[in-house]
C-alpha cells in the first residue's frame, strides 16, 4: 500500500494543474455564461424569473462540455509522462495503475467539492446577481447538491480513466496506438447504434441518472482493465 501511495504523491506533485486548471476553466464558464445571459436579457427583453426563462436558462450545458477536454488530456499525460519515471524508481506496473487510480479519485473528489461550493454560491447570490444558471441546470441535477456531487465525481473519474487508457496504449504501441484504439471504439459505437437503431427512441426515453452512472462505472472498469493489459508489456520510453 505504501508504494501505491508513493505513486499517488508523485502525481500530486503537479498541484498547479491538479488544482488551478479545473477552477480556472469553471471560472471562464461562469464569466462567459453571465455575459451570454445578460446579452440575451437585453436583446430579447425576456421576463427574468418567468417559467419560460428559467426553463431555457437551465438548459445551459457549459459546465458539462468545458472540463472533459482537459480531464482526458490530464489522464493521458498522467500515464504517458509519469510512467517511465515511476518505473525508474522501482514501482511495479500494478502499483502504478492503482496509485494513478487513487490520484484520479482524489481529483474527481476535488472537482465534485468545487462544483458543490460553486452551486451554493450560485444559489446564495440569486444566480450570480444576474439570473445566470451555470450549475443549477437540468444536466447536473437542477440545484440538487447530491446529484451534482455524484455526477461530477463519476464524470471526472470517467474522463481521467479513459485518458489513462489512451496514454497506456501510446506507451505500449507508440503514436499509432491511440489512433487505432479511437477508430476501433468509433466503429464499435457505430455498430451498436446501427443494431439498436429501431429502438433508440425507447432507449433514450428510458435513460435515468442511475443508468448513466452504472454505464460510466462499467466503462471505468473496462478502461482500467484495458490499461492493465496495455501496460503489462509496455517498455519504458
Amino acid at each position: 500500500m505504501n508504494r501505491v501511495l508513493k505513486v499517488t504523491r508523485l502525481h500530486l506533485n503537479k498541484l498547479d494543474s491538479f488544482l488551478t486548471v479545473p477552477a480556472a476553466i469553471l471560472a471562464i464558464v461562469l464569466v462567459v455564461s453571465i455575459i451570454i445571459a445578460l446579452a440575451i436579457q437585453r436583446a430579447t427583453g425576456v421576463e427574468i424569473g418567468s417559467a419560460d426563462y428559467v426553463d431555457g436558462a437551465r438548459m445551459n450545458m457549459g459546465v458539462v462540455w468545458s472540463l472533459p477536454g482537459f480531464l482526458v488530456y490530464y489522464g493521458v499525460q498522467a500515464v504517458a509522462t509519469t510512467y517511465p519515471f515511476a518505473l525508474a524508481l522501482g514501482t511495479t506496473r500494478r502499483n502504478f495503475i492503482l496509485g494513478t487510480m487513487l490520484s484520479n479519485a482524489l481529483q474527481a473528489a476535488y472537482v465534485a467539492v468545487l462544483l458543490v461550493v460553486l452551486l451554493g454560491l450560485e444559489l446564495l447570490t440569486g444566480h450570480w446577481f444576474s439570473h445566470t444558471y451555470v450549475l443549477d441546470t437540468y444536466a447536473v441535477g437542477s440545484g440538487n447538491p447530491l446529484i451534482l456531487a455524484v455526477t461530477g465525481f463519476v464524470g471526472v473519474l470517467f474522463c481521467l480513466t479513459v485518458g489513462g487508457l489512451f496514454g497506456a496504449v501510446w506507451v505500449r504501441f507508440g503514436s499509432k496506438g491511440p489512433g487505432v484504439l479511437g477508430l476501433l471504439l468509433g466503429l464499435a459505437l457505430a455498430l451498436l447504434v446501427l443494431i439498436l437503431a429501431p429502438n433508440l427512441g425507447e432507449i433514450f426515453a428510458g435513460i435515468t441518472r442511475g443508468g448513466l452512472a452504472l454505464a460510466a462505472a462499467i466503462a471505468i472498469l473496462l478502461a482500467l482493465v484495458g490499461t492493465w493489459f496495455a501496460m503489462r508489456r509496455a517498455s519504458v520510453r
